[in-house]
C-alpha cells in the first residue's frame, strides 16, 4: 500500500532504529506513522499497527531482560532506592542534631523547615494513592493492547478475503513471498498471534497464551510445511503454555506438543544439507527429548520417589550409628523431607523465557493480561 510522504518517512526512520535495536525510538516513529495514517484516513492501518506492536514488544523485552525481569525487579529497585533515601535522610538529620556550631536562629529556621516538610510530602502521598487507584500500564500491557487491536483488524480482513484455489501449505518456507492477499494476511495474523502468546507468557496468563499460540499454530500449519522452524517453535511455545495451565489435561497436552515439536525438527534435519545446521539441530533435539521425558513423568510420582530417597537416607543413618553427627544428619534429612512436602515440585526451566509475577489476571475479566 502506498503511504503519504509523512508516513513513509516515519516508517523508514523507525525501520533504521529497529534494525539497531533502539526499540523505544522505533516505537515512537511507528506511533507517529499510525497517528498520521489515522488523521489522513480516519481509521487505523493494521500493517502500521503491527510494526508499532512489534517495536513495543521488543522494547518491553529489552527492558525486562529477555522475557524475565519486569514487575518485581522494578519494585525491588524502587524499594532499594527508597531505603537508601531514607537512610540518607536519617544520616542528614542525625548530623544536624549534633552539629556543635549552630546558633539559635539557624535552629529555629531548621525547625520551621522540618515543620513544613510534612506538608511538602503530602502531594507525593496523594500521588501514590492515585497510582494505587489507577496504576500506569506496563510496557507489556501497552504492547498487548496494540497487538490485540492489530489482531482484530487482520482477522476481519482475512474473513473478507478468499482462499479459493489455494493448496496447503501456502508457502514452502518463511522467506517465500505470499502470492495472494489472503496468504499475506494469514501470515501477518499468525505473527500477531505469536506475539500475543509471548506477551501472555510474560504475564503468566498461561491459559490465554495457550489460546493465542494454538491459533498461531493452526494458521502456520496451513502456511508452512511441517519441517518449518516456525512450526516446531510454535509447538514448543504451546507446550510451555500448556505445562503451566490449570486445565486437568494440560500436562498431557504439553507433552504431546513437545513430541510434535521434536517430530518437526527431525523432519527438517532429515532434509538438511548444511552440516553445521545439522549439528545444531541434533543438539536441539537432545535438549527437547530430555524435556519430553520430564513432561512424561507424573509430578506426583516424581515427588514420591524423591521422598522415598530421603526416607531411605534417614533409615540408613539411623541403622548405621547413633553418633551425634549422624543424628544431626538425620534431623537435617527430616527437615529436607518436610520442606519437600510443603513446597510444590520445581517447574521445568521456564524462568529464562517467562518472568514470575506477584499476581495473576482474573480469568473472569477480559483477555488482557493485566496484573491485579
Amino acid at each position: 500500500m502506498a503511504y503519504s510522504e509523512t508516513i513513509s518517512s516515519a516508517i523508514a526512520e523507525g525501520a533504521k532504529l529497529y534494525a539497531i535495536k533502539q526499540y523505544d525510538e522505533a516505537a515512537t516513529k511507528y506511533a507517529d506513522a499510525c497517528a498520521a495514517y489515522n488523521e489522513e484516513h480516519g481509521e487505523d492501518d493494521a500493517d502500521l499497527l503491527l510494526l508499532y506492536g512489534k517495536a513495543l514488544f521488543q522494547s518491553a523485552v529489552s527492558r525486562s531482560g529477555m522475557l524475565g525481569g519486569i514487575g518485581e525487579n522494578e519494585e525491588e529497585n524502587q524499594e532499594d532506592k527508597e531505603t537508601e533515601e531514607n537512610q540518607d535522610d536519617g544520616n542528614f538529620h542525625f548530623e544536624d542534631g549534633i552539629a556543635p556550631e549552630v546558633d539559635d536562629d539557624e535552629n529555629a529556621k531548621e525547625e520551621e523547615q522540618e515543620e513544613e516538610q510534612p506538608e511538602e510530602n503530602e502531594e507525593p502521598e496523594q500521588g501514590e494513592e492515585q497510582e494505587e487507584a489507577g496504576p500506569d500500564q506496563s510496557d507489556f500491557e501497552v504492547a498487548w493492547e496494540i497487538l490485540e487491536l492489530t489482531r482484530s483488524l487482520f482477522d476481519n480482513k482475512l474473513q473478507e478475503q478468499s482462499s479459493e484455489g489455494l493448496e496447503t501449505p501456502y508457502l514452502k518456507d518463511a522467506d517465500e513471498t505470499p502470492s495472494s492477499e489472503y496468504v499475506s494476511t494469514a501470515k501477518k495474523l499468525s505473527e500477531v498471534y505469536d506475539l500475543l502468546g509471548e506477551v501472555s507468557l510474560e504475564a503468566e496468563n498461561f491459559a490465554q497464551a495457550a489460546t493465542d499460540l494454538q491459533s498461531c499454530l493452526e494458521l502456520r500449519q496451513k502456511l508452512y510445511p511441517n519441517e518449518s522452524g516456525l512450526i516446531s517453535e510454535c509447538h514448543y511455545k504451546l507446550s510451555l503454555a500448556l505445562e503451566f495451565s490449570l486445565a486437568d489435561d494440560s500436562r498431557e497436552q504439553a507433552t504431546e506438543q513437545m513430541r510434535l515439536a521434536i517430530d518437526s525438527v527431525k523432519s527438517r534435519n532429515s532434509k538438511e544439507t548444511d552440516e553445521e545446521k545439522k549439528k545444531d539441530n541434533e543438539n536441539l533435539l537432545r535438549d527437547m527429548e530430555e524435556r519430553y521425558k520430564e513432561l512424561k513423568k507424573s509430578p506426583k510420582a516424581d515427588l514420591q520417589a524423591q521422598q522415598m530417597d530421603i526416607i531411605k537416607g534417614i533409615m540408613g543413618e539411623a541403622v548405621s550409628g547413633a553418633t551425634e553427627g549422624s543424628s544431626s544428619g538425620a534431623a537435617k534429612a527430616v527437615q529436607d523431607l518436610t520442606n519437600m512436602v510443603k513446597k510444590k515440585p520445581a517447574v521445568n526451566d521456564l524462568s529464562s523465557m517467562v518472568k514470575k509475577r506477584k499476581a495473576k489476571p482474573d480469568e473472569s475479566e477480559s483477555k488482557k493480561p493485566k496484573k491485579d
